[in-house]
């Protein structure tokens, strides 16, 4: 190979590399204001719920920030806002949060 080929092999291999890098590492666009990212957790089953943002702004009436989770079935849940009705008028709302197992538990009236 010549000298100019393996300059430019080397070239493409480094950019590549610049390439794959940079995209493993990327988060999705941050969801809107009050919003703060929460870094890759192992749990202690072993599972892995990726990196994500989390609400940490002021209560919107009738709605709730459910933050990425593990369902039942292992698949990743993205975060999204879920409309809430309370049951009753002294019921308060729970958040979903994580259990002290590292399980996904959904957010309810108490």
């Amino acid at each position: 190979m010549s000298y100019k080929k393996s300059i430019i092999v080397f070239i493409v291999i480094v950019f590549s590399l610049f390439f794959v890098f940079s995209c493993a590492h990327s988060r999705p666009p941050k969801p809107g204001p009050n919003f703060q990212w929460v870094k890759p957790v192992k749990t202690n089953s072993g599972n892995i719920i990726p990196g994500h943002w989390v609400y940490k702004g002021a209560l919107k009436p009738g709605k709730t920030w459910v933050p990425t989770h593990l369902n039942n079935s292992g698949n990743v849940v993205p975060g999204h806002w879920k409309n809430i009705k309370p049951l009753k008028k002294k019921n308060t709302w729970i958040p979903g949060h994580h259990g002290p197992k590292g399980r996904w538990i959904p957010g309810h009236w108490k």
